[in-house]
């Protein structure tokens, strides 16, 4: 491949490597895009080598003498990936260095090109550079775009053939990049180019593999990091949650047992969830929400919903432990700690919803139903986490009692 932005042959850089490379189709594509285009979008999934590349091309440039390559990502800790890389890859082929300076990352080359790491979230270092390649990774987890149109856009005026690659899984089309990706797909931005590569890119993936990621992840964040659909953030976390299919009156259902759970709030509401079980499905029957209860108050609640369901089990957040212990020394109300592994319980749940095997009752969980509706990934994490807002303590509450009653009976969880 003759690369017209890139003097050194990437091909022949991948062959002098300690390990040599092949490029995945997705990859090959972002060295054609930056050939081609000025502003380069590169949408990929999960495990197909985005960050790599964009480091192996940050490392080609650097070879040129006198350029600048700046990467730019949401923190210090995940622009560090390209950094290793590229910190490898000359010290493995013996690149003569002049300065490294790990505290501010700035390596310099004898050959004087300059390798500068940048956070997006510390504006005054942003200000004032140039840069010939300019790589913005994991760039959909970056709020919205003011670090660049105010602060970086400048640094690539100083070259006229300077480069900006955007490199990201999509996180929702109420993102500054989804805006930015049309750009690249629109005729009236010439100077733009996108491309979008699913897990399908990268031939050392294998389908068991990508089985796998489908059985033990949800629905939307599979779609989100293996399929590149834009949609998945903005949607609830429960995708197939139906109120025609998952609302009815169950309370004269028979259970072979009835858990609870308990998600103490302390300055929010305290959330208790009764839930029964045949064994297959689960039914959420009945539900206690209170705000600033004391001990006491919350405790006499509960008893009259163990009294009234004849409750088995009640798990409670693993981290009121002075509840837990009141409960059981002045009430004789014993809760077990609950399992909080966040998004193995999400994804638990979203299997039961899938397989209709989740049911709120029409009367008695009609809230924990409107959160379950509402609740959402936040979309400015660097890993898949829930908005913290009213809806998650009902979600945390039925997540602690149905996810920690599977792992405890040995339930298969995932199909």
């Amino acid at each position: 491949m003759n690369d017209k932005f890139f003097r050194i042959k990437i091909q022949r850089l991948l062959d002098r490597l300690p390990k040599p490379v092949q490029f995945n189709e997705s990859q090959w594509a972002m060295v054609a895009n930056l050939d081609q285009s000025r502003f380069v979008v590169h949408i990929a999934a999960r495990r197909t080598g985005k960050s790599y590349a964009a480091a192996i091309l940050a490392f080609a440039k650097l070879l040129e003498p006198g350029q600048q390559v700046m990467v730019v990502a949401p923190n210090f800790s995940l622009s560090s990936i390209i950094w290793d890389y590229v910190g490898d890859l000359i010290k493995n082929l013996e690149i003569e260095v002049d300065r490294y300076n790990q505290k501010d990352k700035v390596i310099k080359l004898i050959n004087g090109s300059v390798f500068r790491l940048l956070s997006a979230n510390n504006r005054d270092s942003l200000v004032g550079r140039a840069a010939n390649l300019l790589i913005v990774d994991e760039a959909a987890i970056i709020p919205n775009d003011e670090y660049f149109t105010r602060d970086l856009r400048p640094a690539l005026s100083t070259f006229t053939d300077s480069r900006c690659l955007w490199i990201s899984t999509p996180r929702g089309k109420g993102n500054y990049l989804y805006s930015y990706f049309l750009r690249g797909e629109d005729n009236e931005y010439p100077d733009w180019r996108s491309s979008i590569h699913t897990w399908r890119s990268n031939p050392l993936l294998s389908e068991q593999d990508v089985a796998e990621a489908k059985r033990t992840i949800t629905k939307a964040l599979y779609l989100q990091e293996y399929e590149c659909e834009w949609t998945t953030t903005e949607s609830q976390i429960y995708l197939d949650l139906d109120e025609e299919k998952h609302i009815g009156d169950y309370t004269n259902n028979r259970f072979s047992e009835v858990i609870a759970g308990l998600d103490v709030g302390y300055r929010d509401e305290n959330v208790f969830v009764v839930i029964g079980t045949d064994g297959e499905s689960y039914f959420v029957l009945d539900e206690f929400i209170s705000k600033e209860s004391t001990t006491r108050e919350l405790a006499e609640s509960i008893q009259e919903k163990i009294s009234e369901w004849g409750i088995d089990n009640i798990y409670i957040d693993s981290a009121a432990q002075q509840v837990k212990a009141d409960f059981a020394y002045d009430y004789d109300i014993y809760c077990e700690n609950a399992i909080k592994s966040v998004n193995d319980g999400i994804n638990s749940l979203q299997v039961l919803i899938e397989q209709d095997n989740l049911y709120f009752d029409t009367e008695g969980a009609r809230h924990t139903f409107s959160a379950m509706s509402s609740y959402k990934w936040n979309p400015n994490t660097e890993t898949p986490k829930p908005i913290h807002d009213w809806a998650s303590h009902p979600c945390d509450a039925i997540r602690y009692a149905i996810y920690t009653h599977q792992k405890m009976s040995n339930i298969t969880i995932y199909a």
